[in-house]
């Protein structure tokens, strides 16, 4: 069974510049830190992260969304692409960029979930930031808001019993300084 994960994060730009900058081999590369290639017409083949990734444009709107075919080297040769799919929502000049992979192959969904955060968001919301001057902090960030849309994890969360979680909300009273006797001068 195929995983799908889902990313929201925010930059302080233009969803046009974010698009063009998505769809240009230089800037690809520049905003990532890894060599890519690019194609501006649907059907045309594109390649990130020195080939890590390939793929070609299912669909190009103009400033608002990106639909690809996508393929690691990790992909078992037997697997089909995935898709992806980079909408962007343009808001008082911060963007939402809202990244949905697709079909991926069962097990891989959390590796790219953080990869996606790592190697995309968080390098992305910096580049943004140096070229439009965004002095303002990013609202979202990638990692509050990456999802993975498969079964739960089995590992049960730790909980701490009642009386013991009483006992670490007392808070130790400080201690009393001890008095100290008093200086006696010479001559008294």
């Amino acid at each position: 069974m195929s995983e799908s994960i889902r990313i929201k994060f925010s930059i302080h730009a233009p969803a046009k510049a974010i698009y063009d900058a998505w769809l240009s081999a230089a800037e690809h590369t520049a905003m990532t830190g890894a060599k890519a290639t690019a194609s501006r017409l649907v059907g045309g083949a594109f390649s990130a992260w020195d080939n890590y990734i390939t793929g070609k444009n299912l669909l190009l709107l103009d400033s608002k969304k990106i639909v690809q075919s996508w393929r690691s080297s990790e992909f078992p040769e037997d697997a089909a692409d995935s898709v992806l799919s980079v909408q962007f929502n343009e808001r008082n000049g911060i963007t939402e960029v809202d990244l949905e992979h697709k079909d991926i192959p069962p097990g891989q969904g959390v590796q790219y979930q953080s990869g996606w955060i790592e190697f995309y968001a968080n390098p992305m919301q910096k580049y943004f930031a140096a070229k439009f001057g965004g002095n303002q902090p990013v609202k979202k960030t990638a990692a509050k808001k990456a999802t993975v849309a498969k079964k739960k994890s089995a590992v049960p969360k730790k909980r701490i019993p009642k009386k013991a979680a009483a006992a670490k909300k007392k808070v130790a009273k400080p201690k009393r300084a001890a008095k100290k006797a008093p200086v006696r001068k010479k001559g008294k």
